[in-house]
């Protein structure tokens, strides 16, 4: 059931791909007079090396909140520098927000350009093989982010990758138990700890 519903949302979504139902991007401003640094790393920096590592995904863990929030430029203004140049280059028609809010901030995008993400309320637990309602879908894999998870442990958003080969990913990004890094998925290359380069995911 699960997969032939996301088949039919993917047939359906590919004509019109971007924020939908209600939009559920928040506007404000982004940083075009921002200067690029000489040791900024780049989308494609990153991509490359998810790329080498045969993942579908890359994710960077931003920082969190101690309210559940659904302000994104707000949440991005509180939180310490990011060593990545191009996060605060990401457009608002590219912010996504959980309904009701979030806490924890992320930068995800798809490894390759070809490939479809989609982003998905997380359905009732009872109810593990249906999708939730869509609220974003990108086909250009840009980077997008994302403002999920008002409650610690309990992860509201699905993402979903359908890929040029065939392969399909399936996660809902969330942080481990005790620690502040992405909780491990198989296909998704985590950068958060290492932003640079070459350095181990």
């Amino acid at each position: 059931m699960k997969l032939f519903a996301a088949a039919l949302a993917l047939t359906l979504g590919l004509a019109g791909c971007g924020p939908v139902d209600g939009d559920p991007i928040r506007s404000g401003a982004s940083a075009p007079d921002s200067v690029p640094r000489q040791d900024a790393v780049t989308v494609a920096q990153l991509r490359q090396q998810a790329e080498q590592n045969g993942s579908l995904a890359v994710v960077l863990y931003l920082g969190s909140v101690p309210e559940r929030t659904a302000d994104v430029d707000a949440v991005l203004d509180s939180l310490q520098e990011q060593p990545w140049q191009f996060v605060t280059d990401i457009p608002v028609d590219r912010w996504v927000t959980a309904p009701g809010g979030g806490r924890e901030l992320y930068c995800i995008f798809a490894v390759s350009s070809r490939d479809t993400l989609f982003l998905y309320e997380k359905q009732d637990p009872q109810y593990p093989h249906q999708t939730g309602r869509e609220l974003y879908c990108g086909r250009d894999g840009q980077p997008v982010l994302l403002l999920c998870n008002g409650t610690p442990d309990t992860p509201d958003i699905t993402a979903v990758v359908y890929c040029t080969t065939g392969r399909t990913l399936d996660w809902s990004p969330r942080l481990s138990a005790g620690t502040s890094s992405p909780e491990p998925v198989e296909g998704v290359d985590d950068f958060s700890q290492h932003p640079t380069p070459g350095a181990a995911p």
